[in-house]
């Protein structure tokens, strides 16, 4: 019995070495052979110095544009400007912030609104119970009646502190909207 073990012990270590060499072995293996890697005086190709005409350029495959992307036109001084191409000079949508009110109950909510300064503001009434609610700003006037669940309206950024008064009809109060909101996400 004694005999067995050692000699099991023995096969034991002889599987581990072997395997333990061909990992070694592994190690290494991506870089290439040195002398497939090296070009023999044979294999490099000779210029020809007498030749006067130039190589024609190799012909390149065209594909259809990604729709994703657009060309845009050249304005001219050969830098392709992008307010020449669509969605330059005046096509671009301004940034703008939501004001958003919701009549329900006979109240519009939020009271007040704080707006980012010089960033246009969509004001939006929507009736949370069907019913007709009303916001007059100075000559501008949303209302949400039968059918509609939301109307809105844009203004021009307010400048830092000013404030645009709404006044409600259907409801109990007015709103405010405020421009005392720092800008960002």
């Amino acid at each position: 019995m004694i005999v067995s073990i050692c000699s099991s012990r023995k096969s034991f270590l002889a599987i581990l070495l072997l395997t333990l060499a061909l990992a070694v072995a592994g190690c290494g293996g991506d870089e290439e052979d040195e002398s497939s890697s090296r070009a023999t005086p044979d294999s490099t190709p000779t210029a020809d110095t007498t030749q006067t005409e130039p190589e024609p350029e190799a012909e390149t495959e065209t594909t259809d544009p990604d729709p994703e992307t657009e060309t845009l036109p050249d304005d001219g001084d050969g830098t392709g400007s992008p307010e020449s191409g669509t969605g330059g000079a005046g096509d671009e949508e301004p940034a703008q912030t939501l004001a958003l009110f919701t009549g329900e109950n006979g109240a519009i909510t939020p009271r007040v609104v704080r707006v980012p300064a010089f960033i246009s503001v969509r004001v939006e009434l929507r009736s949370g119970d069907g019913a007709e609610y009303t916001l007059t700003f100075g000559d501008r006037r949303i209302e949400v009646t039968d059918g509609l669940s939301s109307v809105s309206t844009t203004f021009e950024g307010l400048r830092p502190g000013a404030k645009l008064l709404g006044t409600a009809t259907g409801a109990s109060q007015n709103v405010r909207i405020e421009a005392t909101a720092e800008p960002g996400p």
